[in-house]
């Protein structure tokens, strides 16, 4: 029998033989027929900057996962398929709360318990946790990124209740600040105490205002949801996650204002004593809330680590005339006045109204003798954008 269990670090490999009925005199352990267990630590790769490897760190988030079937498709018996009515109450909620639904508000605007249990039936609608129903699964893009944790986030909502407050990773999504892992467990809170429920997939929280400390805990609200606020949210967050993770939340928390340079400082204060903040002191350093998206982070912290870090970011070109041509992503300095230009682009890149766009621009800005590529999250795992970034230094006598 083989199990296994995850944990923080690696995976912890419990492995159940039983010995055979034969002789082995050098034998100190068990006695012969008993069960022998033998811990072995799994520690998936690290990369040579420090961390997990993408795919190692995919591949233990994803395990064991109860909230990874949001992302499934349904599986309709089409035999047993009918058209049900859904109130525009209930059809209201589900296109506000990305596709979701809970139990209790279903009851609350007068829908019949059959009526849903028949959706559930059919596999019309998907339950997820207890109490919590996905109805409609195309409601959230698999490509949103910013919409996917939103809507896991929303799981926790709507599991704690009107009074629940969405705390650490699920509260950022909440407040558009990117950069946590795509597959964290949603956490909440409630501020009023009381007995905790357990539901897999779903973390609840015990945190009481600490005196002295003036507006704690300070909540906002968000799309009518509690969540904690900005600073208090990314003290709970950050404790145990990788650097690129880290630096991509607080680049997107300064980038939307969410936090503030002088605030931060005080941030990694509050931090003492969590696991960790040895790392993220040293991590600070990084940090810029120029980057707009964490796809653009990562590839400023690949670039780092090569040795060949852009000069500027978010730089702002002009032609002859003074006229404004566009801000590019990431910028290396190649002589003469000539750029070497990186765009980072993500999935809203490909739309056909904004290539068009960004055609004009390259064109644009070719013209003015500036080199441009289009990179994406592919060329990070392949190296490319390393090794674009060095040849074309190379080529212009930069080195």
């Amino acid at each position: 029998v083989m199990r296994w269990v995850r944990i923080t670090r690696g995976i912890r490999t419990q492995r159940i033989t039983r010995r055979a009925q034969v002789r082995d005199r050098s034998a100190t352990g068990p006695q012969q027929g008993c069960p022998q267990v033998r811990t072995e630590w799994v520690f998936p790769p690290v990369c040579r900057r420090g961390g997990l490897r993408p795919a190692a760190v995919l591949q233990s988030q994803v395990m064991n996962d109860p909230l990874a079937r949001l992302t499934q498709p349904f599986q309709t018996d089409s035999r047993r398929r009918r058209w049900v009515d859904v109130p525009s109450p209930v059809a209201r909620l589900i296109a506000a709360q990305y596709g979701l639904i809970d139990r209790s508000q279903c009851r609350a605007v007068g829908m019949p318990r059959g009526r849903l249990e028949r959706l559930v039936a059919r596999g019309t609608w998907r339950p997820i946790v207890r109490g919590v129903i996905q109805a409609d699964p195309n409601a959230v893009e698999a490509t949103d990124w910013p919409a996917v944790a939103r809507r896991r986030a929303m799981v926790a909502a709507l599991v704690g209740g009107p009074k629940a407050v969405l705390v650490g990773s699920a509260a950022l999504a909440m407040l558009g600040i990117q950069g946590a892992p795509l597959h964290y467990v949603p956490e909440f809170a409630l501020i009023s105490g009381g007995p905790r429920r357990h539901t897999p997939g779903v973390r609840e929280r015990r945190l009481r205002p600490i005196p002295g400390v003036p507006g704690h805990p300070k909540t906002l609200l968000v799309n009518g949801v509690r969540v904690a606020g900005p600073l208090w949210a990314l003290r709970q967050a950050l404790p145990g996650v990788t650097r690129e993770h880290a630096v991509a939340m607080l680049d997107s928390a300064l980038n939307t204002e969410w936090l503030r340079a002088k605030d931060v400082p005080l941030l990694i204060e509050g931090l003492a004593g969590a696991r960790g903040v040895r790392s993220l002191r040293q991590w600070l350093r990084l940090v810029d809330g120029r980057a707009e998206s964490p796809l653009e982070t990562r590839a400023r912290l690949v670039c780092l680590d090569v040795g060949v870090p852009p000069d500027d970011l978010q730089r702002k070109i002009y032609d002859a005339e003074g006229r404004f041509v566009a801000r590019c992503d990431l910028v290396w300095e190649l002589g003469q006045g000539r750029l070497l230009i990186i765009e980072m682009d993500g999935g809203h890149h490909r739309q056909t109204g904004q290539i068009a766009r960004d055609n004009t621009r390259d064109n644009e800005l070719t013209g003015l003798g500036h080199v441009v590529y289009h990179l994406g999250w592919s060329h990070l795992r392949s190296e490319t954008l390393p090794s674009t970034v060095r040849r074309e230094l190379l080529r212009h006598g930069r080195s």
